[in-house]
């Protein structure tokens, strides 16, 4: 049980510096690492400075053609 929770800690500090660094949101943290949704939020609010960040209103259609939601994609404004 030690071994195991020894274990757990190492995951959820590698999620802690890794939203650090990358400010991962909640769905890709659980899937990253293996954490439970309650998990993944508590390190996504560990931040004061990710609090404040609210997603934008987007309206139904937005997704390009052949992208999922929580998919990354790359859009160049020029």
């Amino acid at each position: 049980m030690l071994a195991q929770s020894s274990v757990l800690l190492d995951t959820f500090q590698e999620a802690k510096l890794s939203h650090q660094f990358y400010h991962q949101n909640v769905p890709a943290l659980m899937r990253m690492f293996h954490l439970s949704r309650e998990q993944a939020k508590a390190v996504a609010g560990s931040r004061p400075q990710c609090q404040s960040y609210q997603v934008p209103f987007l309206d139904r259609g937005v997704n390009p053609h052949g992208l999922n939601s929580n998919e990354l994609w790359q859009t160049d404004i020029t």
